[in-house]
């Protein structure tokens, strides 16, 4: 994966800003319990941007609010952010500055709980509809 967006600023201790995403949305299609390919083919062909709409966007928050599917999700994405900044490290091992987490929207959510409950991610997530 790319680098990231760096932009510059900090320039007081001639340092930047780097932007480095961790994409959390393909865990939810990715997952082999076909949910999601039962949802598409049940979902009416009618007003196809409201139906995508609320497949994509609606079905994740109600997705998070189930146990089994927020564990699997804090999992991802805690082991996508461990990766991200052990990689980091392994490409600029003398950077001792502050790490930050961004989200927008349900990945927000994520971050708090990430940060309100760090254990999470030690645990491993139960398979869907057996948690």
């Amino acid at each position: 994966e790319g680098g990231g967006t760096g932009v510059d600023g900090g320039a007081a201790r001639g340092g930047r800003v780097e932007f480095l995403p961790a994409e959390w949305h393909t865990c939810l299609r990715e997952e082999g319990d076909g949910t999601f390919a039962t949802l598409q083919s049940v979902t009416q062909r009618s007003v196809p941007f409201l139906r995508k709409l609320a497949n994509d966007v609606v079905m994740d928050v109600i997705f998070y609010m189930q146990d089994s599917h927020r564990r699997r999700m804090l999992s991802f994405v805690a082991s996508r952010l461990n990766d991200i900044v052990r990689r980091w490290r392994q490409n600029v091992p003398r950077f001792d500055g502050p790490i930050v987490l961004l989200g927008h929207s349900l990945g927000s959510l994520i971050c708090f709980d990430l940060l309100d409950t760090p254990l999470v991610a030690a645990a491993p997530a139960p398979a869907p509809g057996r948690g």
